[in-house]
């Protein structure tokens, strides 16, 4: 890393050593919004999924696929 990146990465390592460092309004609510939109999917995707019926029926794939994979 250059001289540059260096100073830059030491700067941030040291502004994030002292208490002064806060959270703006804006990336609070940018921040709440996305734990709430991950959770939500998390929520909705889990109750899908354990609300489903058992399946009448198996789906698999059938036997005869050709993958050409073993073409010369």
């Amino acid at each position: 890393m250059g001289d540059f990146a260096v100073n830059g990465l030491l700067a941030m390592l040291a502004q994030a050593a002292t208490d002064d460092v806060g959270l703006t309004v804006g990336g609070t609510v940018v921040m709440t919004c996305s734990i709430v939109l991950v959770l939500g999917l998390l929520i909705f995707c889990m109750t899908r999924i354990l609300r489903e019926k058992r399946p009448t029926e198996h789906h698999h794939a059938p036997l005869d696929i050709d993958t050409h994979d073993r073409e010369a």
